[in-house]
């Protein structure tokens, strides 16, 4: 079913899975080596499909939360039991739940319906049926004891028995608990002070008195061990929210079973593809249900960059020690973009020697980075190497079906009807990225919203129209936009980059910072250098402080679409 690397051979697996459903489902005169079923388990199990099968798990979905609840609790060992026997692995699952839509592509086109028992789960219906809540809002914790048993022979490192493996999981003591975050170092306060967490919504944060930019709606923060100061997960990235098609569906599953099984397989995973196409979203998903199912693991989220910063203060404070305890006495470590890892030789040298220690440790690494390790070519050979040693998995443009799934997601989140041909303009206008595609749905919004313009295919190509596209082969660059960006208002390209903080000028820095993500693929600590080296996160901060004023502004949309306009040409020209 699978290679030695997980690769999921999808359409063989689903075609498996109708084989094996219908020999389950049938009357057991026909087929006695299955567990037998009520009419309504029957009825509930037809409405489930699968998605991928990655390594040792199978992602499932469905629209039916009675039918996950069901096959969560009262049939997950039958599951586990009937499909561990008859793929020849011992897999584990999860349900996703999935509107009508989302689930059209997976529907079975067999005979065998389940029709004779639709009838029982509408009485169901009628009579008010409500699913308990811890079974279908959150996925049941997996039993560690079991973690040895979920490798596949292939994938089994041979040194760590199973039983060594459960010991590498232990309680943690005074060790808190949560996302841990990499520590600043540039004498800054964090540049998130407002946080909206449940955790901490009953006390300010102690940052909260100061003059700094809030923080963006949708994101939380943790404080790591060392106390040192925090940094942004996005509590919009789950796995919950993310929606997944052919370009995307392997990278998920093996991002969600590390998650559920740290250590145990794919270890380390390493996640790559080109700039927005949701490689940050897995990444920060991984953080957040980890922390779910294990509320005292220790966890590190970090960028390379972070990384690199944090392991030069301690050089110069002296603190090399308390850098390899924060460092290695983690469960979970997780380092974005580490292409940005090429080139500095000291911190490769110390990473490398982290890596070694959590691998051998059992704990589990994930990695993503914008292409694969052995494109990495200035990153030391035994680092390339551990990189290659686990599973890779990339993320590919969306096709259409996905594009078009994902603007119906970020419109129900708005509480937004979406008509079709809109729809269909910007999923077939933007192919590429999905943070152009969400980018110009929110132009669309706040054109029709501003102008008190009803959503029609007419206002959103309006709208749309200074940022299609082009068929040129035009060339933008941070350079660029800030040029434009400082003769649009009056100012000198040295004060966008530069330290000022008057609010003419930041409102400039952060616009140009905008249309930096809106018109090139650059990632976030590359603007972050462009806008006079400044921290990845001030670029995430004004990217979606601008993206909430062009919907409530309409001084600032139309300033936005006169500079898109101004950009292109000079580009073109």
């Amino acid at each position: 079913m699978t290679d030695q690397n997980g690769s999921s051979l999808t359409g063989t697996f689903q075609q498996r899975w109708d084989s094996i459903m219908d020999r389950w489902t049938s009357s057991p005169e026909k087929d006695s080596s299955f567990p037998s079923l009520t009419k309504r388990q029957k009825a509930l199990l037809g409405q489930i499909r699968p998605e991928v099968l990655a390594g040792n798990y199978m992602i499932l979905a469905t629209s039916s939360r009675m039918a996950r609840e069901e096959a969560e609790t009262k049939m997950r060992e039958h599951i586990h039991n009937v499909f561990s026997r008859e793929l020849g692995i011992p897999v584990q699952f999860s349900i996703n739940i999935k509107s009508d839509d989302e689930m059209e592509p997976l529907l079975r086109h067999t005979e065998h319906t389940h029709e004779d028992h639709q009838d029982e789960l509408a009485e169901e219906h009628a009579r008010g049926y409500r699913p308990r809540m811890d079974a279908v809002d959150r996925e049941p914790s997996p039993n560690p004891s079991n973690w040895g048993h979920m490798v596949s022979p292939s994938l089994a490192r041979p040194e760590q028995s199973s039983a060594q493996r459960r010991d590498t999981h232990p309680a943690h003591g005074t060790h808190s608990s949560g996302v841990e975050v990499a520590q600043k170092h540039d004498g800054s306060r964090a540049l998130f002070p407002n946080h909206n967490s449940p955790e901490t919504m009953s006390s300010p944060h102690p940052h909260q008195a100061g003059t700094g930019p809030s923080a963006p709606e949708g994101t939380q923060h943790s404080t790591d061990s060392s106390g040192g100061e925090n940094m942004l997960i996005n509590s919009a990235y789950t796995f919950e929210n993310f929606v997944t098609g052919s370009s995307n569906q392997l990278a998920y599953a093996a991002c969600r079973a590390v998650a559920e099984y740290p250590g145990a397989a794919y270890n380390p995973l390493l996640v790559w593809g080109e700039s927005g196409l949701g490689k940050t979203h897995l990444l920060h998903a991984i953080a957040h249900y980890a922390r779910e199912l294990r509320p005292k693991s220790r966890i590190k989220y970090v960028s390379s960059e972070e990384l690199t910063n944090d392991f030069i203060n301690s050089i110069s404070t002296g603190a090399r020690e308390d850098f390899k305890r924060r460092y290695r006495n983690l469960d979970l470590l997780i380092v974005d973009d580490t292409q940005f890892l090429q080139g500095k030789e000291s911190t490769q040298e110390e990473f490398f020697h982290t890596f070694n220690a959590l691998h051998q440790a059992g704990k589990q690494i994930v990695l993503s980075s914008d292409r694969p390790p052995h494109q990495l070519t200035t990153l030391e050979d035994r680092l390339r190497t551990r990189f290659e040693s686990g599973l890779i998995s990339d993320v590919q443009s969306p096709d259409l079906e996905t594009r078009m799934a994902i603007l119906s997601r970020k419109a129900e989140s708005r509480n937004l009807q979406l008509p079709q041909d809109v729809k269909e303009l910007i999923a077939t206008r933007y192919q590429n990225s999905i943070r152009e595609l969400e980018g110009a749905l929110t132009r669309v919004i706040a054109y029709c919203s501003l102008g008190h313009q009803p959503l029609t295919l007419q206002s959103a190509e309006a709208a749309l129209r200074d940022i299609m596209p082009d068929d040129g082969d035009t060339e933008i660059t941070p350079q660029l936009v800030i040029d434009v960006v400082a003769e649009f208002y009056d100012l000198s390209a040295s004060e966008i980059i530069g330290k000022g903080r008057a609010r003419q000028i930041a409102n400039a820095r952060q616009i140009g910072m905008y249309l930096c993500r809106e018109l090139t693929d650059l990632s976030l600590p590359k603007l972050g250098a462009a806008f006079g080296g400044r921290d990845h996160t001030t670029v995430m901060y004004a990217e979606r402080r601008i993206n909430d004023k062009i919907q409530e502004d309409h001084k600032t949309f139309n300033q936005v679409q006169e500079l898109t306009q101004r950009i292109k040409a000079r580009a073109r020209n």
